[in-house]
């Protein structure tokens, strides 16, 4: 297993610990300095001076106290940056001027820190084993995991994970901790897994926040359409549902550009010409080409499936919330990658998610699902000019796959998780597979 040290000043982890939970939308990107090493095999490797900031939604709390000691029970998710430079406008202000650095004599080191990566990743994340303990009804343990390795055999592109045993500590205390150490996503990321040239699309992260990415056009484009076609064809509402986050400000929009993200200068339309492209084939009569030109349909179809396998109602279908959208620069077209599968393979708060028809079409709040699902799979839209039989065959036949691949098998899991310090969660995924497994293969054989 991964062994990562977090050595901090008392005053720097200090301030992770309370800046990160009290109003940590406007402070969630202020990283804070740490001296970082990781032992793996015998090897360790260190970098001086990494950047350390909270990460997360409602998991974010204090975990130290004023006088350097750590809270029991309270733990939080971290994101480290191996290039944070700690010069940024932010560190002007008084709380975080004792951690800002000055590169004035040092540009060539600047400019070395900057591109600093660690096995090839400009940043990863930190997120505490067990967690999501709810009513004594199960915990994550491995199951994201799980589920991201799965997606890869698939083909879809997913970060790599491990677990980690963590040392947070200062001159004051420290505390070992499990973790689970997740890849980012991002340029280096999709630069690894796509080359140099693929990738330098635009890649979305989607979130419900505090609007659901839903592809709803209220908020995100501008209401216009066409003379010719008679579609939709609205441009990205300007500090609406698109955009580059700015949690100093309080900006946070569902469809948060990560890459080629200088405000001034980014292209939105890829994002407002999907959103158009599904509302119009689901309402304007659009033709399926217009949705195929924006969507790598296929790669949308074998990623649901998956996704409906595992059972995560935080997800994309059921919450309108937590996946990224890839748009390649070779052919323009969007792809679904995963993100934060914690409530998955039977992880859940009193949602049953093993009774579901496969072709469901509303979501936690009983509202419908968006509208990519009912442009391919879901029967009933109100305008559809083409025939779903193919989608929802293909569909079917991608879940077929991922179970005769074995992704429902209690005994693949078991040897995933075979090296993991804990074991815990086998019983209950093991029901889970099962039970799903059992109700899903009827679809599959009619």
């Amino acid at each position: 297993m991964i062994s990562i040290n977090l050595s901090f000043s008392t005053t720097s982890l200090y301030a992770l610990s309370h800046f990160g939970a009290i109003d940590n939308q406007k402070w969630g990107d202020v990283y804070f300095p740490a001296d970082f090493s990781l032992t793996i095999g015998g090897t360790t490797t260190y970098a001086y001076e990494v950047g350390v900031r909270m990460k997360g939604n409602t998991s974010r709390t204090e975990f130290l106290n004023y006088n350097g000691t750590f809270i029991p029970d309270a733990y939080a998710h971290f994101k480290v940056s191996f290039k944070a430079t700690f010069d940024d406008d932010i560190y002007n202000l008084s709380q975080f001027s004792a951690f800002k650095h000055d590169w004035s004599d040092d540009a060539a080191g600047r400019k070395v820190r900057k591109n600093r990566t660690f096995y090839g990743m400009e940043k990863f994340d930190l997120k505490y084993l067990p967690r999501n303990t709810y009513g004594g009804k199960g915990a994550t343990y491995s199951q994201e995991m799980y589920c991201y390795q799965r997606f890869n055999d698939a083909g879809i592109l997913a970060p790599h994970t491990s677990w980690a045993s963590l040392n947070l500590s200062s001159s004051s205390a420290s505390r070992l901790s499990d973790y689970e150490l997740v890849e980012d996503i991002d340029k280096p990321f999709l630069k690894n897994r796509l080359g140099k040239d693929e990738a330098q699309g635009d890649l979305y992260k989607c979130v419900y926040s505090p609007n659901k990415a839903d592809f709803n056009r209220t908020e995100a484009v501008t209401i216009s359409y066409d003379d010719v076609t008679g579609y939709c064809n609205g441009t990205r509402v300007p500090l609406g549902r698109i955009g580059v986050e700015d949690n100093f400000n309080y900006y946070h929009p569902s469809y948060q550009l990560k890459t080629n993200d200088n405000v001034e200068d980014s292209d939105f339309s890829k994002m407002a010409n999907l959103i158009n492209a599904a509302h119009s084939c689901r309402y304007e009569k659009g033709p399926i080409e217009l949705l195929s030109s924006v969507l790598d349909i296929d790669e949308f179809l074998k990623f649901e499936a998956i996704s409906f396998l595992f059972g995560n109602f935080d997800d994309q279908r059921m919450n309108w919330n937590n996946f990224f959208l890839y748009f390649r620069p070779s052919d323009g077209k969007a792809i679904y990658l995963p993100y934060d599968w914690d409530w998955s393979l039977g992880n859940s708060i009193d949602f049953d998610m093993v009774n579901l028809d496969p072709f469901y079409s509303t979501g936690l709040d009983g509202n419908e699902v968006a509208n990519p699902y009912w442009d391919t799979i879901i029967p009933g839209g109100k305008n559809s000019d083409y025939s779903l039989d193919d989608f929802r065959a293909a569909y079917l036949q991608d879940m077929k796959d991922a179970l005769q691949n074995g992704y429902l098998d209690p005994s693949a899991y078991e040897t995933f998780i075979a090296s993991m310090p804990n074991t815990s969660d086998l019983a209950s995924v093991t029901t889970y597979m099962n039970a799903k497994k059992a109700f899903v293969t009827p679809y599959l054989n009619n």
